[in-house]
């Protein structure tokens, strides 16, 4: 492993000259970067990092055909379909990509967008399990997927909706109202249990 982040690194030329067949994991996320082309002196990579850099395309990228993870969130990429066809013939076993806040990316944008971007990797790059941190499912495929999604959840959340109030209606035809003594007012006087009443009447009035 190789963690070089947040070195305001321009290039790697000063790392290319090490022995690098044995590094699997390389990470230069924060830094200055914009060319993929010195990742050829890192032929076994399994999982490059390379956040928050100034990448727009994977034109100069080597073939890593041991890449298993691509995290290149905040970086400059715009352009999908070209993207695609990078990872295709540059990356044959990437399982696990995020792309969060690049413009191709569209997370923040709308919901029925980000959808179709989903549903665009994962025909175009079969081998995907995971995209932005949220694992795939190969459903998603089907452009009526998300709407039936939405339909099952709006559903449930009316059921729980009618349930609660079944629920209440019946606590409140169960349940019963008791005199408790510790809730009575202070000063506040209760009936004895046995009357006094006629304590103060004379034997010849009654």
């Amino acid at each position: 492993m190789l963690i070089l982040a947040g070195k305001k690194l321009k290039d790697l030329n000063e790392y290319t000259q090490m022995q690098n067949n044995e590094i699997k994991h390389l990470d230069i996320s924060n830094n200055l970067l914009k060319s993929g082309k010195e990742f050829a002196y890192f032929q076994n990579l399994e999982t490059l990092i390379i956040d928050n850099n100034y990448y727009f395309n994977l034109n100069d990228f080597p073939q890593l055909p041991q890449l298993v993870t691509l995290s290149a969130n905040k970086n400059n990429f715009n352009n999908l379909e070209i993207f695609i066809e990078d990872c295709q013939t540059k990356f044959p076993k990437l399982t696990h990509l995020s792309l969060i806040k690049n413009p191709i990316c569209p997370m923040f944008i709308g919901e029925e967008e980000y959808q179709t971007y989903r549903s665009t990797l994962i025909k175009q790059l079969r081998n995907l399990k995971n995209i932005d941190g949220v694992p795939v499912d190969p459903n998603e495929v089907d452009p009526n997927y998300f709407k039936q999604q939405k339909i099952q959840q709006q559903q449930q959340q009316q059921l729980n909706v009618i349930l609660l109030f079944k629920q209440q209606k019946h606590d409140e035809a169960k349940g019963t109202i008791e005199f408790n003594q510790k809730y009575q007012k202070p000063g506040s006087k209760t009936v004895k249990q046995r009357s006094e009443g006629n304590r103060f009447v004379k034997n010849n009035q009654l």
